[in-house]
């Protein structure tokens, strides 16, 4: 195999760059991809306008692609197999420390140090981060299991019941992802806020059987207007960034003893008034990525979704750009006016 490999790199100014890296560290118990399709989240955009020192790794963590190297000993895959990638948690864990055992791979005590994502030819990770597509899945969808997973769990984890009205604050992927989630694990009802066109359509798409708008309290009206001033049983808040409006959105939402689950990464300090969620009982739960909940991962929850065909998530990749393109296709992620919702990396 070669010893170098074409990767994308953010010069510290949020300018990135395709250019030679060498190959990823081939670790102990590693395998080796090929990369094939790499979603920009929201997160690397976030990033991007933060960082102040050249990047020495690729990033990119909503990866799929085909296994090209296994370590020794029976993983339940081959050589060849399409998988979607766990490269934050399952990836990179040492699956015998204390929130291994248990299954909270994000928790790991002792992770292996980052050989690099998915902004690259080939990366590598543990064979227990990877799982297999579905036959009739391609590399579109492969790249979507990464934010379907992290509603997944933000749902399963906030403990939502069937016939829960679920409120969503924001339609951009992840609370798209977080609609059908919400949709597919029984809720009697979803109202999401969107705040472009592109996100109102897809929201629908997903399962939403309300849209709103995205100006402060109208999310939060209108779930009240629709449950006879009760509130929304959970609430969720989706969009992070240095903002925070959400954040109380999806607090008005809520009803008393009703539960608020934020998944989007606020960026800054904020101020909460904490004495209102007090008074009414609120639980505020924070959810990053995904693990194993009642004996499932919840990267299988999602590709299983993915894989019914009911919820149209692919829709949200309205853009595709080559590695070489990585500049381009960054402009065109932040840029919403041209139509993004999410934007792809693909590698054939």
């Amino acid at each position: 195999m070669a010893t170098t490999m074409r990767a994308a790199l953010d010069d510290g100014t949020g300018l990135y760059t395709t250019q030679d890296v060498p190959m990823p560290e081939m670790f102990e118990g590693a395998a080796m991809i090929r990369v094939r399709q790499t979603g920009i989240c929201g997160s690397d955009l976030h990033m991007t306008t933060r960082r102040e020192e050249a990047q020495d790794l690729p990033s990119g963590h909503e990866v799929t692609g085909e296994i090209v190297e296994l370590p020794p000993g029976n993983h339940n895959l081959q050589v060849g197999d399409r998988v979607a990638i766990d490269t934050v948690c399952s990836g990179r864990a040492c699956f015998d420390c204390r929130f291994c055992n248990y299954g909270q791979y994000r928790h790991c005590l002792n992770f292996v140090e980052d050989s690099g994502g998915g902004f690259a030819e080939y990366m590598t990770r543990r064979p227990l981060g990877l799982f297999k597509l579905h036959d009739d899945m391609d590399w579109t969808d492969g790249a979507l299991v990464e934010p379907m997973a992290v509603s997944v769990h933000g749902l399963r984890y906030a403990g939502m019941k069937p016939g829960d009205v679920v409120a969503v604050v924001g339609s951009a992927p992840i609370g798209l992802s977080s609609i059908a989630s919400a949709h597919a694990f029984g809720a009697s009802k979803v109202i999401a806020s969107a705040k472009y066109p592109q996100q109102a359509e897809l929201a629908a798409k997903m399962g939403a059987d309300i849209v709103t708008g995205a100006e402060p309290g109208e999310l939060a009206d209108r779930v009240l207007d629709e449950t006879q001033g009760v509130g929304a049983d959970v609430a969720v808040e989706s969009v992070g960034g240095h903002q925070a409006v959400s954040f109380h959105e999806a607090i008005k939402a809520t009803r008393n003893q009703g539960i608020m689950v934020y998944l989007g990464g606020i960026k800054i300090p904020m101020e909460v008034n904490l004495f209102d969620p007090l008074i009414r009982e609120i639980k505020i739960i924070s959810s990053n990525c995904y693990g194993i909940i009642d004996g499932v991962h919840d990267y299988e929850v999602a590709i299983n979704l993915l894989a019914s065909g009911q919820y149209p998530y692919r829709d949200a990749v309205k853009h595709c750009f080559e590695l070489e393109e990585i500049a381009p296709a960054f402009k065109t992620a932040f840029d919403k006016t041209t139509g993004a919702v999410k934007v792809h990396i693909v590698q054939n």
